[in-house]
C-alpha cells in the first residue's frame, strides 16, 4: 500500500438551479478540465452525467463535514494579532525573503508549459495556448492570454485575453469579456468582490 499526501486544485461549486450551472459549466469547461470539483446543492443525475462523459473528476459533497477554506481569509484584526504572534521568526525571514523576490519571464509561455510559483511573476510576452500559470502572488503579463492563469496574489494587472484564454483570480474566474480590449488592466478584491480597473 502507498498512501501519500497531495495537493490538489479543487474548484467549489454551489449548485442552486440546474440550468444556471450547465449555463456556467458551459462557458467554463475547458478551465474546469484542470480542477477536481466539490459540488455541493442541487446535483442531479444530469449533472453527474454530463461530467463523467467529459471526464471530469468530481465528488458531491451534500452531507460531508469538510472545513471549505477561501483562498483568501478576511481575519478579524483580533485574530491577525494572534495569528501573527504565533508565526516563528524564522517563518518571518522566510515570508520577508519571498517578498523581496520576483520571477521574470522575458518570453513567451510556450503552449504544454506548466509554471508554479510562490513569488509575484512578470511575463512579458503572451501566455500560449495549452500553457499554464499558477502563483501565489501577484501576477503581471504583458501579452495577450491564451492560456490558463490561476493568480493568487493582492492585485493581477493583464493586457488582453483571447477567446481561448481563461484567468482565475483568488478561486473567481474571471468573466472574459470584462478583460476585453488592448489596454492594461488592475484586476483586485474588495470586499470579496472582483474589482477590474483599466490602467492609462
Amino acid at each position: 500500500m502507498i498512501a501519500k499526501q497531495k495537493n490538489l486544485r479543487v474548484f467549489y461549486i454551489q449548485v442552486q438551479k440546474v440550468e444556471d450551472f450547465l449555463v456556467y459549466y458551459e462557458k467554463n469547461t475547458i478551465l474546469l478540465k484542470e480542477f477536481f470539483l466539490l459540488l455541493e446543492g442541487e446535483v442531479n443525475k444530469a449533472i453527474e452525467d454530463l461530467l463523467e462523459k467529459d471526464g471530469i473528476c468530481f465528488k458531491v459533497i451534500n452531507g460531508c463535514n469538510l472545513k471549505l477554506l477561501h483562498v483568501k481569509k478576511d481575519l478579524p484584526n483580533d485574530e491577525v494579532k494572534e495569528s501573527k504572534s504565533q508565526t516563528s521568526l524564522f517563518e518571518k525571514e522566510v515570508k520577508e525573503e519571498k517578498k523581496k523576490s520576483i520571477m521574470t519571464f522575458n518570453r513567451p509561455i510556450r503552449s504544454g508549459e506548466e509554471i508554479h510559483e510562490a513569488v509575484p511573476v512578470s511575463v512579458f510576452g503572451r501566455i500560449n495556448s495549452g500553457a499554464k500559470l499558477f502563483c501565489e502572488q501577484s501576477v503581471m503579463i504583458f501579452g495577450d492570454i491564451d492560456g490558463l492563469v490561476q493568480c493568487d496574489g493582492e492585485y493581477m494587472i493583464c493586457n488582453s485575453i483571447t477567446p481561448r484564454g481563461h484567468v482565475i483570480f483568488n478561486g473567481e474566474i474571471v468573466p472574459r469579456e470584462l478583460l476585453e480590449g488592448n489596454n492594461l488592466k488592475k484586476i483586485e478584491l474588495q470586499k470579496n468582490q472582483l474589482v477590474i480597473k483599466g490602467i492609462a
